[in-house]
């Protein structure tokens, strides 16, 4: 991915999304990118507008087809309804009934199919071997979707150009290696760290072996990261290439962070994006420079 892929990309979908703020938190040297804020109120947004847009260019009707815990699936249905496309969501039957009710909205087939994430893109990449009638859209393992989600770098080393760190969250790894990608390429000192539940780390086990690995598919409270990644994603050597580290942090400490950002900075947060500031308040981030934590979503049964 280059620079210019990235840039071109930010173009193209800024008419379809929201500048999202920067803004300082009450914990000293943290700043917070507040997608949460975004339309769909997720990052997600993004990278599905940048595949959505590639269909449209292509003159491609074939019906899009997607999995998701339920923030892609929110940004693919609202791009699919915004130019009129037949659009299949599949999500698990364990995702919040706020994300579930939101994709509604959009006037989308909705299927409840799996009792986890992990079974429901199963199913779901058994239906888009059918390519003749389904174009079918990663959350993350999909080179627009990637270079959407990057797209965030532009407006954080904007409106912070000092920043020395940046958290995401970590679940196929969209977002951190498309943020990592475009950030190292604007700022070569930056660094880019990944959070991951505990209980739910694909990413970072793969990581430690230098090659995609499965792992226990647990519950956590932060849903939008939880299970398992295709063995063949995109997004593996680029966390290995841009990646400077990944960070794991307790089920405790995620509802902790919920609950201080709901309290302390009045915003509701789902627990994929409170995990960056969890990782903050829990010690685990040495910076010698302001961080960035990307707010990544507020999708959570209230």
């Amino acid at each position: 991915m280059t620079l210019s892929e990235f840039r071109r990309t930010h173009a193209r979908i800024q008419p379809h999304i929201r500048r999202t703020p920067l803004v300082p938190c009450e914990v000293p040297g943290l700043w917070l990118k507040l997608e949460n804020l975004q339309y769909t109120h997720s990052f997600k947004l993004r990278g599905a507008f940048a595949r959505v847009l590639d269909l449209i260019d292509a003159d491609d009707d074939r019906t899009i087809l997607t999995v998701s815990a339920g923030n892609h699936g929110l940004g693919v249905a609202r791009a699919a309804s915004t130019f009129k496309r037949k659009c299949v969501i599949v999500v698990p039957e364990s995702a919040p009934k706020a994300k579930i009710e939101a994709i509604r909205t959009y006037g989308v087939e909705l299927q409840l199919r799996g009792a986890n994430y992990d079974e429901a893109e199963g199913l779901t990449l058994e239906m888009a071997k059918d390519s003749k009638s389904y174009a079918f859209v990663s959350p993350y393992n999909d080179y627009s979707v990637v270079l959407g989600q990057g797209t965030l770098a532009f407006e954080l080393l904007e409106d912070l150009p000092a920043v020395d760190t940046i958290l995401a969250s970590v679940g196929g790894g969209g977002l951190v290696a498309g943020v990592a990608a475009a950030a190292k390429m604007l700022k070569p000192s930056i660094r880019v760290i990944g959070v991951q539940a505990e209980v739910s780390a694909a990413m970072y086990e793969s990581l430690k072996v230098g090659h995609m690995v499965t792992v226990p598919d647990r519950p956590s409270i932060a849903d939008g990261i939880q299970g398992n990644i295709d063995l063949t994603t995109i997004t593996f050597p680029m966390i290995q290439k841009y990646v400077d580290d990944i960070v794991l942090v307790s089920e405790d400490a995620i509802r902790g962070s919920m609950d201080y950002l709901l309290r302390k900075e009045k915003l509701v947060t789902e627990g994929s994006a409170a995990a960056v500031v969890a990782a903050v308040r829990e010690g685990k981030i040495k910076s010698s420079g302001p961080i960035a934590a990307i707010i990544s979503g507020g999708n959570v049964d209230l």
